[in-house]
């Protein structure tokens, strides 16, 4: 079996930065107890290594991140997930006597620090995101009357804005670069004076580019490996199987069926920027392993 190694696939710079702040919170503080809010990055080994090095970790799955703040005793330490965590959170926790580790990603920051630039000018925000997505609910939290989510064009026909509005418009760093042109193109049909920045990260961009570079002439199976959690993950096999490529999400190389590469001849392998080299590796080793289907 032939196997492509896309490329660049796994861990992005910012997954890397919050997971060594996290290790290096261990180190620093070996006498406090240490709570995660949220997964740290979505992906289950990375979690569950940091759980076994005494990290307590707390799943903000449709919680408020707030009420679970609230929960922690004081003078412990609090780390806050790379999606992002409303200020307003941050500094509660602060005033509350805990020990902030705040590892958002450097993009996400950005994209915030654009909001709170943009409702200062006296703008209405449009932020095209995902429900319940923690990088979605920390932005919008900036200003739940001023900022409008949307998910799709049909929520887009939804909004009840005033036309004659000035509007800003922006989105979450993990999307489909297809989906958020689509819905942004709806945006300026809609609203004449809105302007767009596209905030989708880089390391999501480069890798939805390498799927989309795939041939699928040539290729009979993608296989990406992450997280059901990460969007970046999901929106990897979304494209794959909008040219025509058949795409199969897995965690890891336990989640591959024989029956699904019986008769392939070549398939390829990405993976979310979430991804833990190892697994993709062993993922990559299985593959190649496999002579005759």
């Amino acid at each position: 079996m032939k196997v492509i190694k896309v490329t660049p696939r796994g861990f992005c710079l910012g997954v890397v930065k919050s997971i060594k702040m996290a290790k290096q919170a261990i180190k620093d503080y070996p006498n406090k107890e240490i709570y995660m809010i949220g997964l740290l990055v979505h992906n289950k080994m990375v979690v569950n290594d940091l759980q076994n090095s005494g990290i307590i970790v707390i799943d903000d799955w449709k919680r408020s991140r707030l009420d679970i703040v609230k929960e922690i005793p004081k003078n412990s330490v609090v780390i806050f997930s790379a999606h992002g965590t409303d200020r307003k959170i941050i500094e509660y926790a602060a005033q509350n006597n805990l020990i902030i580790i705040d590892t958002k990603c450097e993009w996400v920051l950005e994209t915030e620090n654009l909001i709170y630039d943009y409702l200062n000018l006296g703008y209405e925000i449009i932020f095209i995101g995902k429900h319940n997505h923690p990088e979605t609910i920390a932005l919008t939290s900036i200003n739940n009357d001023k900022i409008h989510l949307v998910t799709c064009i049909e929520e887009v026909e939804n909004l009840k804005l005033n036309s004659d509005l000035d509007i800003f418009v922006t989105n979450q760093t993990t999307l489909s670069i297809i989906d958020t042109d689509v819905i942004y193109k709806k945006i300026k049909e809609k609203y004449k004076n809105s302007k767009f920045k596209n905030d989708i990260c880089d390391a999501t961009l480069v890798r939805q580019k390498a799927v989309l570079d795939l041939n699928p002439l040539e290729i009979d199976l993608l296989y990406v490996v992450g997280d059901e959690r990460s969007n970046n993950t999901l929106k990897l096999v979304e494209l794959a199987e909008n040219k025509g490529i058949k795409s199969i999400r897995i965690n890891s190389k336990e989640d591959i069926k024989l029956s699904e590469i019986k008769g392939v001849d070549t398939v390829a392998v990405t993976a979310g920027a979430s991804t833990p080299s190892i697994i993709q590796n062993e993922v990559i080793k299985f593959l190649e392993s496999i002579e005759d289907n």
